[in-house]
Parts: C-alpha cells; structure tokens; sequence
C-alpha cells in the first residue's frame, strides 16, 4: 500500500516537472532562450553582448556542474568564428571576435553579412559613428561598410 502511494506521487510530481508540449519559439536554442545581442563593432574587432534565459531545471545543473556546456551552446548558436568567451552567467555573456570584419586600410571596415543559429529578437550594431537596430533576426542579408573611431 505504502508503495503504490509512493510510486503515484512520484508519478504526479514527474508529470509537474515535465515541459508543456508546445513548439520552441525561434528565439530558442536547446535550454537557452535569447533576449537581445548588442555588437560593439570596434576597427576589425567585435565585443559580443547577449542576454538571455535559462530554463529553470538547466540553471540548478549549470550551478552545480558548471558552464562549459552553456558556452559551447553560446558559441555555436551566435556562429562567429574564433568567437571567445570572456564571461557568462546565467543571465548574459560577453564574447570578443577578433577579425570580425575585414579591414580595407585607412580606417574603412566592412562588417559581412552573418547568419545565427537562432532568431534574435533584438540584435543592435554599433560602430563609431552609429547604431543600426534590428528585430526578429537570424540573418543578416547584407554586410555594411564603417569608419574606425577619430584618434
């Protein structure tokens, strides 16, 4: 008797902890779900900003046995090459790219255009002389040409 009710409440709390059965969003890459991306767009080099959210059950894992797996999550979902990780938590990273664009001399840059393994909702580009602001994107269709930052 004793465990028959002990297997049902399990059974019951199993069935609280499952997922709701809908479809991920776009905006959702494995546990992960992205908020915004901010690109600093600095001569050839890039300073990667992201915010997002994890999944409740993932953040107790992430605590206990640490972030590799949400950093190689983040590396491979923002797609830029060489990208390194200079922080992440819970809530936001921050990744350099060296090289993210190609340098024409005499301080002109151009930025190629790229493609994320994911929709981000809010991805903003700043370079030295503006910010360029977009919503619900996963590719950038065309690069765009910039000036370094006046000495």
């Amino acid at each position: 008797m004793k465990t028959g009710i002990l297997v049902a409440s399990l059974f019951i709390l199993a069935l609280f902890c499952m997922p709701v059965a809908a479809s991920d969003p776009e905006n959702r890459y494995s546990y992960i779900t992205y908020e915004s991306v901010d690109i600093a767009l600095d001569g050839a080099d890039a300073v990667i900003t992201v915010s997002y959210s994890i999944d409740t059950g993932v953040q107790v894992l992430v605590m206990l046995l640490g972030n590799h797996d949400l950093r190689t999550k983040l590396l491979r979902s923002m797609n830029f090459e060489g990208a390194k990780i200079q922080y992440a938590d819970l809530e936001r990273a921050v990744l350099t790219v060296d090289d993210a664009s190609f340098d024409y001399g005499d301080g002109s840059f151009w930025f190629p255009r790229h493609s994320f393994m994911v929709t981000i909702p809010e991805l903003n580009i700043q370079t030295p002389q503006s910010t360029r602001q977009f919503f619900m994107i996963q590719q950038m269709e065309e690069g765009f040409g910039y000036f370094a930052a006046l000495p």
